[in-house]
């Protein structure tokens, strides 16, 4: 199966060169299926043909690629910026950009990426061995987790903190939106909107406020007066 890639970059000829490497080089392995030079179009047809990969430039008029970034979270699809700065490049960490570009765009640079996308395909592919896992990005690489290694998830502005069984934690520079939408919903519930949870891990409902939940590390949780009745029902499901 090949990648589908799109490409926003304002630039034309950033594109057909692009376009020309990628093709020459991985035409076994990717399918270019739009380009744009236009951010606010291309961001229409990313929505609309939500690619495997995409080529994003971080310079352009009208909207950048931080703004496309930080309207993206909740796709799958993976981002590599494309910048001629490397300034602009720092300013994704936390995003959902896998790497990024450097132009010019040299061949080695290609082929290190492509290794990188193939990996975390691996990874991100449902019908292999870690269908039952999820995939971390952490500042040194990804870490591959287990459902039922995950206690919580707690919010930390644009990053997420998981907390984990054996006293573990983890810093992973994706939102709780992107994890709410990763875990399986019948195992993990959104308690409030700073907190994700394993089910298997609550073990007592406090009526207090909105109410609160203790967890099996001792550790109480605040539960949001909209998602309060869902609790309750889910309480009272397995009692």
């Amino acid at each position: 199966m090949k990648y589908k890639v799109g490409i926003i970059d304002d630039e034309l000829h950033a594109i057909e060169t692009l376009v020309y490497d990628l093709e020459e080089n991985f035409e076994n392995e990717i399918e270019i299926i739009f380009t744009s030079t236009n951010p606010v179009e291309g961001l229409k047809k990313l929505r609309s043909l939500a690619p495997d990969l995409l080529f994003l430039d971080m310079q352009m008029p009208g909207l950048s690629g931080i703004d496309i970034l930080n309207l993206i979270d909740d796709l799958d699809t993976m981002v590599i910026v494309t910048t001629a700065h490397e300034g602009f490049a720092i300013q994704t960490v936390g995003t959902k950009a896998i790497s990024y570009l450097l132009k010019p765009i040299e061949h080695e640079q290609l082929e290190e990426l492509m290794v990188k996308v193939r990996e975390k395909g691996k990874f991100d592919n449902e019908n292999n061995e870690f269908v039952d896992k999820v995939v971390v990005p952490v500042y040194d690489g990804l870490e591959i987790i287990s459902f039922d290694e995950i206690i919580y998830c707690k919010s930390d502005s644009n990053y997420t903190e998981l907390v984990l069984t054996k006293n573990r934690k983890l810093i992973a520079s994706k939102t709780l939106k992107h994890f709410s939408t990763h875990l399986p919903e019948n195992k993990f519930i959104r308690i409030h909107k700073s907190y994700l949870t394993n089910t298997a891990y609550i073990t007592k409902f406090l009526k207090k406020d909105g109410g609160e939940i203790v967890m099996t590390n001792k550790h109480v949780l605040p539960v949001s007066r909209k998602n309060k009745n869902e609790i309750l029902k889910l309480i009272q499901k397995n009692t």
